[in-house]
C-alpha cells in the first residue's frame, strides 16, 4: 500500500478511536453511568477533570517521546491506553474505577496528535502535509459519528460500548506498528530550544488556541444541558443533534482541499463562524426547530476544522519541532475548553444561559482579528 495511504488511514483510524471514543463519548456516557455508579455532580466534575489533566500531560509529553523514540511507539501507546483505559471503563463498579479508566483514556489523544504530526513531517512531502494532517484530524468526527449509535443501540448500554470501542483501539495498533516511523529523526540535528516556542507565530498560535477553545466549551460541555433546560428537547433529538454536530466533522477532510483553494486563513475564518452561528442560534430559540440541525452540524464542522488548521499553523510554526509546536497549540486548546467551562458555569448562574451564550459566540467572533500567520495564506 502507498506509504501516504496507508499513513493517512491509520492515523484517521487513531485519531477517531482517541478522541472520538476515548474523549468526546464520555459526555454522552454520563447520565447512564450516574444511574449505574451513583455519584455526586460534584464528583463528575472531577471525574471529568481526570481526563483532561491525563490529555495536558501526555500532550507535552508526546513531542519530547516523538523525537526521541520516533513516531510509533507514542502513537502505539495511544492506541493500548485508549484500550486499557475503555476497558477499565467497561468493568468499573466504583468512581475510583472510572477515573483511573478515564484518566488512561485521556492520556491517547494527547499521545497520538503530535505523534502522527511528527509522522506526516517525516513520511510526506512538505506540498502535501497541510492535507495530509486536516484528514487525519477529521477522524474525530468519524469516532462521533459510530461511539453515537453504538452508545444508544447496541445491547448492554455503555459498558458494552466501552468493550467495543477498547477492542476498536487494539485494532488500530498494528496499522500503527507497520506505518509509522520508528527511531529518533534525523532530518534535523538541531534540537528545538525554547526560543523555537516563543516567536510570533507561535506566540499567536497559543492565543487563539485559548480563546477558541474556551469558545467552544458553550457547546461541547454544556450543548446538552442547554438543549434539555432552555429548548426542552427530547433525549432522542439531544443524541441526533449532538451526532450531527459530531458527524459533520467528518467533513474536515475538505479542509486541506478548500485550503488550497482559498487559502487556510480563510478556512480559518469560516471555521470561526461555524462556532458562533450555532451559539446565537441557542441564544435566540426557545424551542427546538429544523435551523437548528444544520447549524449544530455547521457547528460541529467548524471546531474540527479550526483544530486541523491549529495543527497546521502549529507543525508550522516550529520547523525543528512539528510535533512540538502540535503539541503546544493542542495544549491551549485543551486548557481554553476547561477555563470556558468554568467561566461559562459562572455566566449562566449569574446572567442565565442567553447572555452566556451570546458572550460565547462573541469570543469566537472576536479572533477573526486574530489570524494565524501560515505558509499557505
Amino acid at each position: 500500500m502507498k506509504t501516504s495511504l496507508a499513513l493517512g488511514i491509520a492515523g484517521f483510524s487513531l485519531i477517531a478511536v482517541t478522541y472520538g471514543m476515548a474523549r468526546f463519548a464520555w459526555g454522552l456516557m454520563l447520565p447512564d453511568v450516574a444511574q449505574a455508579i451513583p455519584f455526586s455532580s460534584r464528583l463528575a466534575g472531577v471525574l471529568s477533570a481526570c481526563s483532561f489533566a491525563a490529555y495536558c500531560l501526555s500532550i507535552l509529553a508526546a513531542p519530547l517521546l516523538a523525537r526521541r523514540l520516533g513516531s510509533r511507539l507514542p502513537a502505539a501507546a495511544a492506541a493500548l491506553c485508549a484500550a486499557a483505559g475503555l476497558a477499565i471503563l467497561a468493568l468499573a463498579v466504583s468512581p475510583l474505577m472510572l477515573g483511573v479508566g478515564l484518566f488512561i483514556a485521556g492520556l491517547s489523544p494527547g499521545l497520538a496528535s503530535p505523534s502522527l504530526a511528527d509522522a506526516v513531517s517525516r513520511l510526506i512531502a512538505e506540498r502535501r502535509q497541510s492535507q495530509m494532517n486536516t484528514l487525519i484530524n477529521a477522524g474525530t468526527g468519524a469516532g462521533i459519528i459510530l461511539s453515537v449509535p453504538v452508545l444508544f443501540y447496541l445491547p448492554g448500554g455503555w459498558r458494552a460500548a466501552c468493550g467495543v470501542f477498547a477492542v476498536l483501539a487494539l485494532a488500530c495498533l498494528f496499522p500503527t506498528l507497520r506505518c509509522l516511523p520508528a527511531g529518533a529523526s534525523t532530518h534535523h540535528e538541531e534540537q528545538p530550544g525554547y526560543g523555537d516556542f516563543l516567536n510570533r507565530p507561535m506566540l499567536r498560535l497559543t492565543l487563539i488556541g485559548l480563546i477558541s477553545g474556551a469558545a467552544s466549551a458553550a457547546w461541547w460541555s454544556f450543548g446538552p444541558q442547554i438543549l434539555h433546560q432552555q429548548l426542552h428537547a427530547a433525549n432522542s433529538t439531544v443524541s441526533t443533534l449532538w451526532l450531527i454536530s459530531g458527524g459533520a466533522g467528518i467533513l474536515g477532510v475538505l479542509a486541506g482541499p478548500a485550503a488550497s483553494v482559498i487559502g487556510l486563513r480563510q478556512v480559518y475564518r469560516l471555521s470561526l463562524l461555524g462556532m458562533a452561528v450555532p451559539l446565537l442560534l441557542l441564544a435566540v430559540s426557545q424551542h427546538v426547530s429544523g435551523w437548528l440541525y444544520p447549524a449544530v452540524g455547521l457547528g460541529g464542522l467548524g471546531y474540527i476544522t479550526l483544530s486541523g488548521v491549529l495543527l497546521v499553523c502549529g507543525a508550522q510554526a516550529v520547523k525543528r519541532s512539528p510535533a512540538g509546536g502540535v503539541g503546544v497549540v493542542f495544549f491551549m486548546l485543551a486548557a481554553g475548553q476547561v477555563i470556558g467551562s468554568v467561566i461559562f458555569g459562572l455566566l449562566c448562574a449569574q446572567t442565565g444561559a442567553v447572555v452566556a451564550l451570546l458572550a460565547f459566540a462573541g469570543c469566537a467572533a472576536a479572533m477573526l482579528l486574530v489570524v494565524p500567520e501560515t505558509e499557505n495564506r
